[in-house]
């Protein structure tokens, strides 16, 4: 073996030891080494700079969105797929992937929970089937389209439900909870968060009635409360027919009937409340976060 192969080999050795500990000097051993005619196309010499990316990204950029450190991680694992590497390194390579994979889906919670950052957490999910699909061609991602869009359903829904002024949280939560609804038309959390924004439409389209307004306005108002409240007894139909023991449907469908005037549907769930001890006082509304009965709340 040349002196300058084993000089090589002493580098990549040194920035192996210090990977975890220093990784920024690793690197900067690591640069000479990926440069070097003799090391530049082997496969291992690739593997270990991903991994000493890999040391610095977790102490550095691991919960953020467009990370350079991250992208090196990247390039440095599809240069060593390009040289084929043996199955040892196969597997280490798939490992980092799947990492950065559920990097990313703590990046989507960090998006939404921090900063109500749709776009954002769109991104990072998709970054996320993309590089989970690397290692998993066939994997079935209709539990996480389920689950994000039900979490965007449920932060969107709740800004709109609070201020109908806020039109585009009420879209974003719209296509979210209905993309739900597209791979589970059951799920009794979209059916509830959707109902429960058509039936809070419907209830400032109420308050929104100024005394005097002439009998167009009113009609073309009360006909807009009609149907909003109909798409919301839909839905919430939908989850008592699957459960009718659950009390957040029972509330809510109190609440609708009683805008649609619906006497005797009114007259039952007024008496299943009843039973149930749900608070159903005349003055109080259908959906506040304080209402611990409030259907908008999540399913137990």
């Amino acid at each position: 073996m040349s002196a300058t192969m084993l000089a090589q080999e002493d580098k990549l050795s040194r920035a192996q030891g210090l990977m975890t500990s220093d990784p920024a000097q690793a690197l900067q051993i690591m640069d000479t080494v990926i440069q070097h005619p003799q090391t530049k196309n082997d496969f291992y010499t690739w593997t270990i700079r991903a991994y000493i990316y890999y040391e610095l990204y977790k102490k550095t950029e691991k919960l953020k969105l467009h990370s350079a450190i991250r992208d090196s991680i990247l390039s440095s694992m599809k240069t060593s797929t390009e040289l084929k590497p043996d199955s040892e390194a196969v597997q280490n390579i798939n490992r980092m992937y799947k990492s950065l994979a559920i990097g990313y889906k703590k990046i989507v919670k960090v998006l939404l929970e921090d900063s109500l950052n749709y776009e954002g957490s769109l991104e990072a999910f998709n970054n996320y089937k993309k590089l989970l699909l690397k290692i998993e061609p066939k994997h079935n991602f209709e539990a996480d389209d389920i689950e994000y869009n039900l979490t965007v359903g449920s932060f969107f829904s709740n800004i709109f439900n609070e201020d109908n002024k806020k039109t585009r949280a009420g879209e974003i939560a719209k296509v979210a909870l209905l993309k739900v609804l597209e791979l589970q038309p059951t799920n009794s959390s979209a059916n509830l968060n959707l109902g429960l924004m058509y039936y809070n439409q419907a209830a400032n389209l109420s308050k929104s009635l100024e005394y005097g307004a002439d009998f167009t306005e009113i009609d073309a108002i009360q006909d807009n409360m009609i149907k909003l409240a109909k798409q919301s007894e839909k839905l919430i139909r939908t989850v008592y027919d699957n459960d009718n023991k659950n009390t957040k449907s029972i509330l809510a469908l109190y609440y609708i009937y009683r805008m649609l005037v619906d006497t005797p549907k009114f007259e039952d769930f007024k008496k299943k409340c009843k039973e149930m001890n749900l608070d159903i006082g005349e003055n109080k509304p259908a959906a506040t976060e304080e209402n611990q009965n409030n259907p908008q709340n999540k399913d137990k």
